[in-house]
């Protein structure tokens, strides 16, 4: 009998809900290990292998197989899963194209999360693992800040530039928009893992409904970008409508 899928993930990054998404579009099933930033990096490199100069999740275990790239993951899920293809063969030179946006909006993104993060203690306290007690964790901020900022170092986020940062995000968004006015709900005219990677984009504009992804109030409070959300409401609208038309609750 063939060892249950594993996939080593965290559990409110973009990355991570890409792959979620393409594996529960297929109809695959899967056991989550929740991956812990800085402190679990030496599990996620054995699991890896010295392959890769710096090792992130996504990971999927799969019987003998490592997968470990979300578009990896999801071009695994659709030759072992169910359903249309979310990376049609004809169409995947464009998906990749989207994915790429998506990739650069996101890194940028993220820098603007982590800075919000190391600024705000409440949302220090939100990182922190579950079974840590709340009463504690605001203790625990110094060890909470040095872990994120250790984060920060190993995708060498440069978190004084967030005015680049939100430049990026907005050529991004203007892009989509523009794709988008054809009139198709969809990307490529049918749901693909395009609309999967912008959507997942717009997550750290403003986080999608708890039913969905769950997080902490004040974590919630740094992912949002409230003048991006005001100025592309249409687009937070799409991706909502996406996530109630093609993603289950969580």
């Amino acid at each position: 009998m063939a060892a249950p899928r594993k996939l080593v993930s965290l559990r409110v990054s973009p990355w991570s809900e890409r792959a979620r998404w393409a594996l529960d579009h297929h109809g695959l099933s899967y056991e989550v290990v929740e991956h812990m930033p800085v402190v679990g990096e030496r599990r996620l490199r054995r699991l890896v292998g010295p392959g890769k100069p710096r090792v992130t999740v996504p990971v999927l275990l799969a019987g003998g197989d490592v997968v470990s790239d979300s578009w990896d993951i999801a071009a695994y899920a659709d030759r072992e899963g169910e359903g249309a293809k979310l990376i049609p063969a004809e169409h995947e030179a464009e998906v990749r194209t989207w994915c790429a946006l998506a990739d650069e909006a996101m890194s940028a993104g993220r820098a603007l999360i982590v800075a919000g993060i190391l600024a705000s203690g409440p949302a220090l306290d939100e990182q922190g693992p579950p079974f840590i007690p709340r009463w504690s964790r605001r203790a625990l901020r110094p060890l909470g800040r040095a872990a994120t900022r250790a984060f920060a170092r190993k995708y060498d986020l440069r978190l004084e530039d967030g005015a680049e940062h939100v430049r990026v995000v907005r050529s991004a968004l203007e892009r989509l928009r523009s794709a988008l006015a054809a009139g198709s709900p969809y990307l490529l005219g049918t749901f693909s893992y395009a609309d999967i990677a912008m959507t997942t984009l717009l997550q750290g504009v403003v986080p999608v409904a708890d039913r969905f992804l769950k997080i902490g109030p004040a974590t919630r409070a740094v992912w949002t970008q409230a003048a991006l959300a005001t100025e592309f409401a249409d687009l937070v609208a799409w991706r909502d409508r996406i996530y109630e038309t093609h993603r289950r609750s969580r």
